[in-house]
């Protein structure tokens, strides 16, 4: 753990799906992790509709460290419970010497995100932290049955002449494929929300 704050470069990657999806964040090593989970919500684009978790290794690996938001309906197995993400700091568990994590979001569609530590930076106070500086791609539609549901819906719009094309376009809110533009990602755009706001939210709805 640091004692002054440093700020960490991390890249975050979209596993497993076909054309990479990464965001290039700068973030101060001192936070919590419900603050890097607002973080990469808002530089994703993800709408956190759903639960997620971070994991200290391979996600669901049975002696995996779990960080979250405890809530007392979750099933944990003895010695599995999850660490309180807005308690945890971010440098307990990721440093040089253990620079990777796994983030998952939306248990159902299981969007799998790799953390990887890329640089330690000096931290300055006359910036604001977080930072977006780099990404490639837009997000996947929220709820779009993960990876290959995703992946799925992208070839049907391909081809008019499929059953649910028009049932997907619908859906998407497009005309059909040549009117999405999934290279689409500027920095620029991204806002992040305030964390602490947010986690007053989740905990009223989670009734934590």
């Amino acid at each position: 753990m640091t004692i002054n704050p440093q700020v960490y470069q991390l890249k975050v990657t979209l596993q497993d799906i076909r054309s990479p999806v990464w965001r290039r964040l700068l973030i101060p090593s001192n936070v919590t992790f419900w603050k890097l989970h607002i973080a990469i919500q808002d530089s994703f684009g993800w709408e956190d509709y759903h639960l997620h978790e971070f994991f200290v290794g391979p996600a669901w690996d049975r002696n995996v460290t779990h960080i979250a938001i405890p809530n007392p309906e979750d099933d944990w197995g003895e010695g599995e419970e999850a660490l309180d993400e807005s308690k945890i700091r971010l440098d307990e568990f990721l440093s040089e010497d253990q620079p990777k994590l796994t983030y998952v979001y939306d248990f159902g569609d299981n969007w799998e995100h790799k953390i990887a530590l890329e640089k330690v930076l000096p931290f300055n106070p006359e910036e604001v932290y977080p930072q977006i500086i780099a990404g490639k791609r837009a997000c996947p539609w929220e709820d779009s049955g993960g990876i290959g549901g995703y992946e799925y819906k992208i070839e049907v719009l391909k081809d008019k002449k499929q059953p649910e094309h028009r049932e997907i376009a619908d859906w998407v809110g497009v005309g059909d494929f040549n009117d999405l533009d999934l290279e689409s990602f500027d920095p620029r755009d991204v806002i992040f929300r305030n964390p602490a706001t947010e986690l007053q939210r989740f905990r009223k709805a989670m009734s934590v």
